[in-house]
Order: C-alpha cells, then structure tokens, then sequence
C-alpha cells in the first residue's frame, strides 16, 4: 500500500511537469503562422532575390517536386535546379494561400500561383498558374522554413 501511494506521488508531478513542458513548446497561432508564410513567399515571388538568400526560407533536407523535373532533396540540387531555370528567363509571380492548417510542428499550406514567364530570348512571355501544397517545419525559435512542396501547372 505504501509503495503504491509513492508511486502516485511521483508519477503525478512527472506526469505534471511532461505536460508543462509539452505546452511550452507547442505553442502556435494560426494568425503568426500566416504572416510568416506570406513573408516566405513574398521571397520566393521576387525574382531580384539571389538564389543564395532564398535558400535561408529552406531547410536542408527539403523536397521539392515539380513538374516534368527529378525529385529534389538537397539544397545544394535546388540552387542548381533555380539558376538552370534562370538561364531560361524570370518569372514574375504571386503565391496565394488557399487553406492552411498550424500544428506544433508543422504548417500545411496549400495554394496557388498565378504569374507570367519572360523567356530570355525575348520571345512573347507566357501566363501561367499552378496549384501546390507546401509543408514547413516548425523551427526551435518557433519560426517556419520550407521542408516539403509539390507544385502542377494548370495552364
């Protein structure tokens, strides 16, 4: 009977300070969490941005799939991926989040892109718009960085 008793005086403040600990690291809002996208984006929409200061909104062991293009998986891949793609022209594009749903170590955001290619061959620049789905991991200083996005053309 006595060891039981002990072992409830235990377990409850360990189960106490689990739950403590817990509540501080999972603290989010969906309001903070929309800001902080939208700011990511606005990153990638500028295509003035160098490719170097755009990978900072990336984590290092990201996926990105695109259309008609191999699977991504490092840093070291998109920026050769993104400088090949400007040899080609600039895009001047919008990102728009559609849906998106905050949790503790994620984000989930989908969208859409609508925007226009100019080649740079100057030939006649092309419209374009795309779906996608983002996912962004949660940062330790609760910030968010691409970790995953998978994107199509819809025109």
């Amino acid at each position: 009977m006595m060891t039981k008793r002990i072992l409830i005086w235990l377990v409850i403040p360990i189960t106490f300070l689990q739950c403590t600990c817990l509540d501080k690291t999972s603290k989010f809002s969906l309001e903070e969490d929309q800001k902080s996208v939208q700011e990511i984006l606005k990153i990638l929409d500028d295509h003035s941005i160098s490719t170097e200061d755009k990978m900072m909104v990336w984590v290092d062991d990201l996926i990105h799939m695109a259309p008609n293009h191999p699977l991504i998986s490092d840093k070291p891949t998109l920026v050769a991926h993104i400088e090949k793609e400007r040899e080609y022209g600039f895009a001047d594009m919008k990102h728009e989040i559609t849906e998106m749903h905050s949790y503790a170590e994620v984000v989930v955001m989908h969208g859409r892109v609508k925007g226009t290619f100019y080649p740079a061959n100057k030939e006649k620049p092309n419209a374009f718009s795309t779906k996608n789905m983002f996912v962004f991991r949660r940062m330790k200083d609760n910030s968010l960085k691409i970790w995953k996005v998978i994107f199509n053309m819809t025109s």
